[in-house]
């Protein structure tokens, strides 16, 4: 997502302004973060699709996670709540048996509010 946020065009979306990274609460961001994003995805009205690592099974823990999400819902102007470590716990133990990415589509179906 480069250092600035911006992404690279085509290839990583942004997270500069980015509605998915902006939203209220952070259930979808923590879900792409623990088992990853695969296919199309539109940020900022752009097209991307690309894959995303899962996180879910790294020596992260749910602070580990929370405190990367805060940062980035923090940086490139961005300015949205923090993400708390029981908001991973809580989201980690609801898909702990996703077997694999999630797509746009699904995590779109997933209220923000």
């Amino acid at each position: 997502h480069q250092g600035t946020g911006m992404g690279l065009p085509g290839q990583f979306p942004p997270l500069a302004g980015s509605e998915w990274v902006l939203a209220e609460k952070p259930d979808r961001i923590i879900r792409i973060v623990l088992n990853g994003l695969q296919g199309p995805i539109e940020v900022k009205g752009q097209p991307y699709n690309g894959a995303m690592f899962a996180f879910k099974d790294m020596p992260l823990t749910d602070d580990d996670i929370a405190n990367a999400l805060s940062y980035i819902r923090a940086s490139w102007g961005n300015k949205a709540p923090i993400v708390k470590a029981d908001q991973v716990k809580a989201i980690r133990a609801e898909v702990k048996s996703r077997p694999g990415p999630w797509s746009s589509a699904e995590l779109l179906s997933i209220p923000i509010d």
